[in-house]
């Protein structure tokens, strides 16, 4: 689908919004991270929402000043399927976090308040840009000159797995590798080299624990990413970090993040994914409708999956690789009792 470069709309504000929907139930806005991208992500709703549209457009411009390449013509690429493998970092970085922020966007624009933002893993830059923390411009060029660094340097690859801690004596392969998500009660993800991972996922199978690799060329959170520390640092070169103006979680440790340094978003790629332990420490401050704006909806199956019996808290996702993104905007805004 050939994208046009310019539209000349106004960039909608990301610094600003109310604390409450109309049922008093506090919002919170979660970023997903690598694995949740695929082609033609978010089209039916670049098609329908101007704001969404021009988002995507201004924030593609400046990954192409930035690398040379256009990420919009990569994801709508009219000769790709929805289904066919997307895991160019290259692009999948930079994509990632412009979707979300141009989500973030419209959904603010369609009137939706933000209490506060919860990052996990890639997704804690668009955490960190709603938040105030990060100019988004400023954060796309530096995710392009990460992608290109982990390109390039990180091998390895990531694999899901349905189990608890236990299954690492079902599968010995699996001492081979780090534990980089803990995403809820019996759903690990565990990274390393590709070659344990397949010896693994063949334990895995004769074990009969269901696993699934996750559609990433890399080992994010082990130890395959412990060559590229001083270089991942260079990439915050130039880049102004502000203390947030909403609340910002990490699930790094499910804290509020209230001095970010490059050093954190370090832990961020390095330290494993806590969502467990995050939506524990959330749910202690209290009942909120978190709005996954991540382009596969994983986090609101993950969050759901936290929930404490009995609780008011809700989840809701607003994009998927099944369709329904027309409706976005319609569905969150029904969810927090307004008009659909």
């Amino acid at each position: 689908m050939p994208v046009p470069r310019d539209t000349g709309a106004p960039q909608a504000p990301l610094r600003s919004g109310g604390e409450r929907g109309p049922r008093g139930l506090p919002t919170v806005f979660m970023f997903s991270g690598q694995g949740s991208q695929y082609h033609h992500m978010g089209r039916e709703l670049f098609e329908a929402d101007a704001v969404f549209r021009a988002a995507l457009l201004r924030y593609d411009a400046v990954v192409v000043d930035e690398s040379g390449s256009s990420v919009l013509d990569r994801v709508f690429d009219p000769a790709r399927r929805k289904t066919d493998p997307f895991t160019d970092t290259r692009f999948t970085h930079p994509a990632i976090v412009m979707f979300q922020l141009a989500l973030a966007e419209a959904v603010r624009a369609a009137g939706i308040p933000v209490r506060s933002v919860l990052g996990s893993s890639l997704g804690e830059y668009a955490a960190a840009a709603v938040a105030g923390a990060i100019e988004p411009a400023d954060c796309l060029r530096l995710l392009v000159r990460q992608a290109a660094l982990v390109h390039a340097r990180v091998p390895g690859g990531m694999l899901a797995v349905l189990a608890d801690m236990t299954v690492f004596d079902d599968a010995p392969a699996l001492h081979g590798t780090d534990v980089a998500a803990r995403n809820y009660p019996g759903h690990l993800v565990v990274a390393g080299r590709t070659d344990v991972l397949d010896r693994a996922a063949a334990q895995l199978r004769a074990a009969g624990v269901l696993h699934q690799p996750v559609p990433v060329e890399h080992g994010f959170h082990s130890y395959l990413m412990d060559d590229v520390r001083e270089t991942f640092h260079d990439c915050f070169e130039g880049v102004t970090l502000t203390a947030p103006v909403i609340p910002w979680y990490s699930c790094v440790d499910g804290r509020p993040v209230t001095r970010p340094t490059a050093g954190h978003f370090w832990r961020v790629a390095r330290r494993p994914i806590e969502f467990e332990s995050t939506m524990r420490a959330m749910q202690e401050r209290g009942d909120f409708l978190y709005l996954d704006l991540g382009p596969s909806g994983t986090l609101q199956g993950f969050a759901r999956n936290n929930l404490a019996e009995g609780t008011r808290s809700r989840a809701l996702g607003l994009l998927s690789p099944f369709g329904g993104g027309r409706d976005a905007l319609a569905k969150a805004r029904a969810a927090l009792g307004g008009p659909g």
